[in-house]
């Protein structure tokens, strides 16, 4: 609405709330399990079961990682996961295709005022 090209929402249970169907396009950032083990003990001082219990209650991240549009692969440093998401970044600021502008709303818009406006016109000439 404030004329935004892009918005990024960072939202941890994507898939688990359903909310998935109101982005596009989904990307997942992903690491590989024995580092995600390792990056929650340190962050949150808690134990490799504690850890293990908490990756366990959300979906597995691989299968969000198959579901996923774009995956960001955050194994490496931090350094590595801000450049991948600079260039997810700059892909989906691009021009939209023809085919994702009648997907957006703008899209949208612009078939209805086509449609209401031919509609109109053909009544216009039956009359």
């Amino acid at each position: 609405m404030k004329g935004c090209k892009v918005i990024v929402l960072d939202i941890p249970l994507l898939f688990e709330t359903k909310m998935d169907r109101w982005t596009n396009p989904v990307f997942v950032v992903w690491v590989n399990p024995e580092t995600q083990i390792e990056r929650l003990m340190s962050r949150d001082g808690c134990s490799e079961e504690q850890a293990q219990n908490r990756i366990n209650a959300q979906l597995a991240l691989d299968w969000k990682k198959s579901e996923a549009d774009i995956v960001i692969d955050n194994s490496g440093s931090l350094d590595d996961t801000k450049q991948q998401f600079q260039e997810v970044l700059r892909k989906v600021s691009e021009p939209l295709t023809w085919k994702e502008r009648l997907r957006s709303r703008d899209g949208l818009i612009s078939v209805v005022m086509c449609t209401a406006v031919g509609v109109l016109v053909a009544q216009k000439n039956l009359l």
